[in-house]
């Protein structure tokens, strides 16, 4: 399965400008939405940011009314903003920015931050609401347990094989443009 062309399209952007947000070229987003590749884990969830929805849908969750509302508002509300800046603001280059200058420590230090506040402001917290913030916990630590697994196959084959790593390939890619 794979959702990613009618997602995009749902949204109403181009293969540029999610290319551009991501900070990849348009073939690769081509390439995804025909399944001549798949996208990384870690750029599901930059894809995942720029549509509103989790990453389950691009590839394995088919798309239901709750999640096309979701992709339609957060299109909506790229639109609004950038009405409201008088076009001086972009989400792709916002978001392409955020990407590449946020270092992998600034992103952990902040999460932590954000962790402690919540703990912090528990006692005001309403029971579902707790809960619900424990269950985002869950699933957000499944994600990264997946993306870290990834990671230890690839260095495995790597060091076993001298099979080069995903990162390597796309680097590659890059190389040549």
């Amino acid at each position: 399965m794979n959702n990613l062309k009618k997602i995009r399209e749902i949204y109403g952007a181009t293969q540029e400008h999610v290319a551009n947000a991501l900070g990849v070229n348009r073939v690769t987003i081509a390439n995804w939405e025909n399944s001549s590749s798949i996208a990384s884990e870690t750029n599901r969830e930059k894809l995942s940011i720029f549509y509103g929805i989790g990453p389950e849908f691009f590839y394995e969750k088919d798309l239901d009314a709750i999640a096309e509302s979701l992709i339609i508002g957060t299109a909506k509300k790229e639109k609004t903003v950038t009405e409201k800046s008088g076009g001086t603001r972009n989400k792709a280059e916002d978001l392409n920015r955020l990407f590449s200058k946020t270092s992998f420590d600034d992103a952990i230090r902040k999460y932590m931050f954000a962790m402690k506040l919540l703990l912090a402001t528990a006692d005001n917290g309403e029971l579902e609401e707790l809960e619900r913030a424990q269950l985002i916990n869950t699933k957000m630590d499944e994600r990264l347990k997946a993306i870290i697994d990834v990671r230890k196959e690839e260095e495995k084959k790597k060091n076993s094989s001298n099979e080069p790593t995903l990162q390597e390939l796309l680097n590659s890619f890059s190389e040549i443009e």
